[in-house]
């Protein structure tokens, strides 16, 4: 009977030592860490990114090139409600020649962001795709943006995801957040909705004067923080707004 008990306690020893050396994934402050994974954008020849592959501890685990996309755009183009435009134009399905160059994977590795855009007389409009890296679904945020997406910062929880975006005007000329749930816009800031606030009369600055520069995007539990350029010093003013685009207010 000994022996049984023995055994028994060096085979559990044995399979708990195993289950830890054949776990990948580290325990950092009792939360689980996940591998990290990279996006890479593969150019051919003289031609701008051609590919996105995505690679975890130097292995692949995703890729998908132009024309993989341009035929899927094609397959499902049906999903707006109405044509995208750029400048009073349709924009064309299977039309992309490129991906732009910002890319981003969510913190539960589980969904990887891009875009693909068409431009007409300095005009910009993005088509954000998401894609689920485990099931390789896709699927198009149901409203476009207007300019270049510059850059992604997930939310904690992998829901949501903001960024700024470029025009032929200026960098970082709106904010945007966008729900991943819905596929949709839950808000986008320019400089009206600052004005609105530091200038309402405007006493300094006329609308369409002002270029907001949105930066250092950060989420704080239910808020997102960022700044922007200010109106009447070299520093840059801070703001904070809940993540349904209410009660934006200066820190």
């Amino acid at each position: 009977m000994k022996k049984i008990i023995i055994i028994s306690i060096i085979a559990i020893f044995v399979a708990g030592v195993f289950l830890i050396l054949e776990t990948p994934e580290e325990i950092e402050n009792g939360e689980e860490v996940l591998p990290e994974r990279e996006v890479e954008f593969v150019a051919e020849g003289d031609q701008e990114a051609q590919e996105i592959r995505v690679s975890e501890e130097g292995e692949e685990v995703f890729s998908i090139n132009i024309d993989e996309l341009n035929q899927w755009t094609i397959d499902n183009w049906d999903y707006f409600d109405e044509p995208p435009q750029v400048a009073m134009r349709d924009v064309e399905p299977g039309s992309f020649g490129f991906f732009d160059r910002a890319a981003s994977i969510s913190p539960d590795n589980q969904k990887l962001i891009f875009s693909v855009s068409d431009y007409a007389a300095a005009t910009t409009t993005s088509i954000l795709i998401v894609i689920d890296l485990e099931t390789e679904e896709m699927e198009m945020m149901a409203t476009p943006a207007r300019g270049t997406v510059e850059d992604y910062v997930w939310d904690e929880d992998s829901s949501r995801v903001a960024y700024t975006l470029g025009t032929a005007r200026a960098a970082g000329d709106f904010l945007r957040v966008d729900d991943l749930s819905a596929m949709d816009i839950v808000f986008e800031l320019t400089e009206e909705d600052l004005l609105e606030i530091i200038d309402p009369d405007q006493e300094v600055i006329e609308m369409g004067q002002f270029m907001p520069v949105f930066d250092d995007l950060n989420w704080e539990a239910e808020r997102l923080s960022f700044t922007t350029e200010s109106l009447d010093s070299d520093d840059r003013t801070s703001w904070v707004i809940d993540q349904d685009g209410n009660n934006l207010e200066l820190e």
